[in-house]
């Protein structure tokens, strides 16, 4: 009978750490994804139209030239899986939000599954931009945007205030009227439209001017051949390098490029310089959370 006892017992307390292992593995965070290829913004829950992705892109790269005080990327995921706080540090540190050695990134989350919503913040940048400030931001910005569907506007307008606090400015505290700035947002996503049409226009014009000295390069010496790489490495560097000191001649440029890569794909050039990604860290759990 004793026996009996203390194998129930066993049995029972080994079921009560099972339920708990198991309820420990449903917490994990989801993996973090890839970075963006290019922007600042990655819309994994597909709340934001192409036009408002590149207008919300266009506003980071924009702020990040003109100010080093934050380095600010936006995440949308339709499940982060446990803790929204674990996730959204993880993600952080995984994509190097900010510069290198700066401390200066900050991480915007939303999980649209789960309603929650994340600022994460490195080191550096709390001194300007507090976990306070950042939980206003949250609660009077994003929360309200989110629940009435906003996705944009609440995101527009988290990024401004983020940029102004990380700057030491003081965001002007008053009733948000959404429908304005929804308006503002609908006159800025046409205008981009228009600007992106015409380099998109520009760049393929230069495209085939660098294809056809390809060719010709070609032609002349059967023996050269670029990689589909260096291809499209040589349109980059062409399309940001049209001056009379440009190389213009694939065989005198491809040395150049293998020798510095940086210096001859145009890479240090265009939405580069906007980039919020430059080898950051000091991601320790800084921030604010929310629900919507």
């Amino acid at each position: 009978m004793t026996i009996s006892r203390r194998a129930g017992g066993a049995a029972a307390t080994l079921s009560m750490l099972l339920l708990v292992l198991t309820g420990c593995g449903n917490s994990e965070p989801a993996t973090a994804p890839d970075r963006p290829a290019e922007g600042n913004v990655l819309d994994s829950a597909d709340v934001l139209t192409t036009a408002e992705e590149q207008s919300l892109n266009a506003l980071i790269e924009e702020r990040n030239i003109s100010t080093d005080g934050a380095r600010v990327a936006v995440l949308t995921v339709e499940n982060a899986g446990g803790s929204i706080e674990d996730y959204a540090r993880s993600v952080a540190n995984e994509w190097e939000v900010g510069d290198a050695g700066a401390d200066n990134g900050v991480l915007v989350v939303a999980d649209t599954a789960e309603r929650e919503l994340r600022i994460e913040t490195a080191d550096g940048v709390r001194q300007q931009f507090s976990d306070d400030e950042a939980a206003v931001v949250i609660e009077d910005v994003l929360e309200p945007a989110f629940a009435d569907e906003q996705y944009a506007e609440g995101l527009t307008e988290a990024v401004e205030q983020i940029y102004l606090h990380a700057d030491g400015q003081e965001p002007v505290q008053e009733p948000f009227n959404w429908a304005l700035l929804a308006w503002v947002v609908g006159g800025i996503t046409a205008l981009l439209g228009i600007i992106i049409s015409a380099i998109t226009v520009d760049s393929r014009r230069h495209r085939r001017v660098a294809d056809a000295e390809i060719r010709e390069a070609e032609e002349k010496d059967p023996t050269f051949r670029l990689t589909e790489e260096q291809r499209k490495a040589y349109r980059k560097y062409r399309y940001s390098n049209r001056g009379d000191d440009a190389v213009n001649y694939p065989p005198t440029w491809l040395p150049l490029y293998i020798a510095n890569p940086a210096l001859y794909s145009g890479a240090s050039t265009g939405t580069q310089a906007g980039s919020s990604f430059g080898g950051g860290g000091g991601f320790t759990g800084g921030g604010a959370s929310g629900k919507y």
